[in-house]
C-alpha cells in the first residue's frame, strides 16, 4: 500500500515537472515572437537609407554614394536611431549600427566621384558658378557626436569654414543655438542647422501658465495648464484649473497665453 503511494507521489512530481517545461517553452517562443514583431514594425527602405548617409556625408562636406540596394528593406531599427560611421578611419567603408539593437549593423562601400569626372565637371561650369560655390563661411559644426534630445552647449560647438552651399541654414551666432536641443542625432562634424534644433518654445506641455482674457476693460488671470508646446504667437489648448474645462488661446510670452487675441 505504502509502495503504491509512494509511486502515485513520484508519478505526480514527474508530470508536473514536464508541464512546467512545457510553459517555460511557450513562454520563450511567445517572447521570440513577440521580439521579432516589435523589431519589423522598425524598418527603412534602402532608398531611404541611401539619401540619410548622404545627407550625413555632405553634412561633413564628403562627396560619395554608398552602395546599397534601393529595393531592400532594413528591419530592426529606426531611421532616428541609425549610427552613421567610418570603418578603420577612412570612409571608403561606411559602418551603420543601431543606439537600442546591438544585433543591427552593417557596412557599406561608398562610391566617390573620380578625379576626372570631378576636373571633367570643372572644366564645363562657369567660372562665376565655381567661385561661388567655392565660397566658404564661418558656421558652427559639432565637436562631438550628439543625441536626439540633447541640449547644446558652447564646449560642444567649433567655428570653422565651410562651402556656402553646404551651410544654408547653419549659425554662426552661438546665441542662436547655446541651451536648444536636438531634433535628431548628429555626428561629429556636422553642421548644426536650423531644421535639426526644435523651436523656442515659451510654453510647455503639461506646464502650469497663466491665462489672461480682456473684456471691454475687463482684465481676468486664470491659472491653466498647457496641453501642448508652443511658440510665441502659436495658437494652443489650456485647461482651466478651476473650471476644470479646455479653452483656446494664443502664446503671448513665457507661460502665458491670451484668449482669442493674435500675438505677432
Amino acid at each position: 500500500m505504502k509502495k503504491h503511494i509512494i509511486d502515485k507521489i513520484i508519478y505526480t512530481i514527474l508530470e508536473d515537472r514536464v508541464i512546467i517545461k512545457k510553459v517555460l517553452l511557450l513562454i520563450t517562443i511567445w517572447c521570440s515572437f513577440t521580439l521579432e514583431s516589435l523589431s519589423s514594425q522598425e524598418k527603412i527602405s534602402g532608398s531611404d537609407l541611401i539619401d540619410l548617409v548622404v545627407q550625413n556625408l555632405n553634412e561633413q562636406d564628403i562627396n560619395a554614394q554608398p552602395m546599397i540596394k534601393k529595393n531592400r528593406v532594413f528591419t530592426g531599427c529606426a531611421s532616428h536611431k541609425i549610427v552613421i560611421s567610418k570603418r578603420d578611419k577612412s570612409w571608403k567603408t561606411i559602418k551603420l549600427t543601431c543606439q537600442n539593437n546591438n544585433s543591427w549593423r552593417y557596412t557599406f562601400r561608398n562610391k566617390f566621384a573620380s578625379s576626372d569626372k570631378i576636373e571633367k565637371f570643372n572644366k564645363t561650369i562657369r567660372p562665376s558658378k565655381q567661385n561661388k560655390s567655392q565660397k566658404t563661411q564661418a558656421v558652427f559644426v559639432l565637436k562631438h557626436q550628439k543625441r536626439k534630445g540633447d541640449r547644446i552647449e558652447e564646449f560642444d560647438l567649433i567655428l570653422t569654414q565651410k562651402k556656402n552651399l553646404l551651410s544654408r541654414g547653419a549659425f554662426s551666432d552661438l546665441t542662436l543655438v547655446v541651451g536648444k536641443r536636438l531634433k535628431k542625432s548628429l555626428q561629429k562634424g556636422s553642421i548644426l542647422k536650423a531644421m535639426h534644433l526644435h523651436p523656442d518654445w515659451l510654453v510647455h506641455k503639461n506646464q502650469r501658465i497663466t491665462i489672461e482674457n480682456n473684456i471691454g476693460e475687463i482684465y481676468v488671470t486664470m491659472e491653466g495648464i498647457a496641453l501642448s508646446n508652443g511658440a510665441k504667437g502659436d495658437r494652443i489648448l489650456v485647461k482651466n484649473v478651476s473650471s476644470n474645462k479646455t479653452v483656446e488661446g494664443f502664446v503671448k510670452s513665457e507661460k502665458k497665453i491670451s484668449i482669442f487675441r493674435k500675438i505677432y
